[in-house]
């Protein structure tokens, strides 16, 4: 469980930085978490970071 809470919380904390920063390469960044928010949210942002690391992949190859 502490593992999945700190992803959760290191893909809160870049969602927040791509939204403050504009550093997103595919939009759509998920608003930040609230507490007590649900598995479906914390998901979500999961989600977009993994899109944002495999564009970031693909872009520049060799990294």
């Amino acid at each position: 469980m502490e593992l999945r809470t700190d992803a959760s919380d290191v893909a809160g904390e870049l969602a927040r930085h791509d939204r403050r920063y504009g550093t997103s390469m595919t939009g759509g960044i998920p608003a930040p978490l609230d507490e007590g928010c649900t598995d479906c949210a914390t998901g979500t942002q999961s989600a977009a970071v993994r899109r944002e690391w495999i564009t970031r992949q693909e872009g520049r190859p060799g990294i």
